[in-house]
């Protein structure tokens, strides 16, 4: 082989050489390029997610927030309602005694009218 054919073919060899690095150099690029890419797509969806959690674990709390609130306001007109059927109970309590003690006589009368038809009732149930 000449020395004009091996200088030739050792020129074509570096070409090749070259172009290999170029295109290797390229698909590392690319390489890259995609790896930062699902990196930063990866980041962005992890942030939106995170943001998504506070938001649903804000409403939550919100709601607890109002139940507990909805459930005490309950509570309290409750205790109300409880404290006014007590009052109610003890006046009526009191009325009931204040006649009995006015007029003993009638109040005798009615208890033993009142046990012996309850009795009655009660017999003929049987």
């Amino acid at each position: 082989m000449s020395i004009e054919k091996k200088a030739e073919s050792a020129a074509q060899r570096a070409e090749f050489s070259e172009r290999v690095d170029r295109q290797a150099e390229r698909l590392k690029q690319r390489e890259s390029d995609m790896l930062n890419s699902a990196r930063d797509a990866v980041h962005s969806g992890s942030k939106h997610a995170e943001s998504a959690l506070h938001h649903a674990t804000d409403a939550t709390a919100s709601a607890a927030k109002s139940a507990s609130r909805k459930a005490s306001e309950l509570g309290d007109r409750s205790q109300e309602q409880w404290d006014k059927g007590r009052d109610y109970a003890e006046e009526s309590l009191d009325q009931v005694f204040d006649y009995v003690r006015g007029n003993p006589g009638k109040s005798l009368a009615m208890a033993v009218a009142g046990g012996w038809l309850l009795g009655s009732i009660l017999r003929h149930r049987r």
